[in-house]
């Protein structure tokens, strides 16, 4: 009978098992920092883009209604085209 010479002990095992998950949640921590400031911004600036879009919509559906209503006006025909509704 042989004797395996590369097998760790034991006790040495359980330090590298230590080790791998003391670096496991050291780099999860890293990278919850980082891209915690990251998505802060991608966050921010999709949120004022979807704010500025539906204002934009929400003003232009107002100003059709207001117009057809009081000057008969179909604003979304002007803009668009009549052809772009028979699609």
């Amino acid at each position: 009978m042989t004797l395996n010479i590369d097998r760790p002990t034991q006790s040495s095992n359980y330090w590298m098992i230590a080790l791998k998950l003391f670096m496991l949640v050291l780099g999860l921590y890293l990278s919850a920092l980082v891209l915690g400031k990251v998505f802060t911004w991608v966050f921010a600036i999709a949120f004022f883009l979807v704010r500025f879009i539906v204002f934009v919509a929400v003003s232009f559906i107002v100003l059709h209604f207001f117009l057809k209503l009081l000057f008969k006006i179909d604003l979304i025909e002007s803009v668009f085209g009549k052809r772009y509704f028979r699609r």
